[in-house]
């Protein structure tokens, strides 16, 4: 990346995402734990108590993903249940949120090596939606190249993974698979 300041040409670093971190209810960190571990294959590399550390690359500098358990993210999941029910314009926007695309909702995205690997996570994330409630695991959206929903570039494949445990908001994985000879 090049960028210009005032007369002189500058060698830009890139930055770039290293990690993503969720405050969730204290309570629901060993559910958390026990969620991520069926789901995704990350490496947990951290936990202590109230902190989980997962990294998606051998090198922790370039991929890692942390949950913390905090008293403040269970007051604001109670607030915002409990607030759902009695302010209609809050019941309202959640129920929007709901309605929209999973690409225009709050998400971190990764990226998976074959598209074996993606359909086995598929297929696993779909499992434990029907057969562990506790866990609250919601498969979104699934979007296969050429089917209603898919993305028009025609090499991507796209699974919004919901996971309820980490609160109201914030709580959807995008796990992708590019096609060979598809954009990196």
């Amino acid at each position: 990346m090049i960028s210009k300041r005032s007369e002189e040409v500058v060698m830009a670093t890139p930055d770039f995402w290293n990690h993503n971190n969720y405050a969730v209810p204290p309570q629901n960190l060993p559910l958390v734990e026990e969620c991520i571990g069926l789901l995704f294959p990350w490496e947990q590399y951290v936990k202590r108590p109230g902190f989980l550390g997962y990294r998606l690359q051998e090198d922790s500098r370039k991929a890692v993903v942390f949950f913390q358990g905090h008293p403040w993210a269970a007051k604001f999941v109670t607030a915002v249940e409990r607030l759902r029910k009695t302010d209609k314009e809050l019941g309202e926007a959640l129920d929007l949120r709901e309605q929209h695309s999973s690409d225009q909702i709050d998400h971190n995205g990764f990226r998976v090596e074959t598209l074996e690997d993606w359909e086995r996570r598929v297929a696993t994330a779909q499992r434990i939606e029907k057969t562990r409630p506790d866990l609250q695991v919601k498969v979104r959206s699934v979007h296969r190249p050429g089917q209603p929903g898919a993305a028009p570039r025609g090499d991507l494949y796209q699974c919004f993974i919901r996971v309820g445990l980490l609160g109201p908001v914030r709580n959807t994985f995008e796990m992708v698979y590019v096609k060979a000879g598809g954009p990196p």
